[in-house]
């Protein structure tokens, strides 16, 4: 899959990162079917926000349908469109 990667400040690029997996038993993975940055992701590519590491994916708006879930989730269920 794509995403957003943050190098430092001014650099990020759209790169092959690797599938996500239920690891917790509250996770929820969401295919993203349209994502948006926000006011914090531009903070934190202007530099604004040293305590974010090189690497990290940027990109939390996101609209898209639940395909897995980990054992303590409640609330929704694969197939399940959501905004997050």
């Amino acid at each position: 899959m794509k995403g957003f990667v943050f190098h430092g400040p001014g650099q990020a690029s759209w790169e092959d990162v690797p599938d996500p997996a239920v690891k917790e038993p509250t996770d929820a993975i969401v295919r993203v079917g349209m994502v948006s940055i926000c006011g914090t992701d531009l903070h934190i590519l202007k530099g604004d926000v040293p305590e974010v590491p090189p690497g990290t994916v940027l990109g939390h708006e996101a609209v898209g349908e639940i395909v897995d879930v980990g054992s303590d989730v409640r609330t929704v269920r694969p197939g399940d469109r959501v905004l997050v």
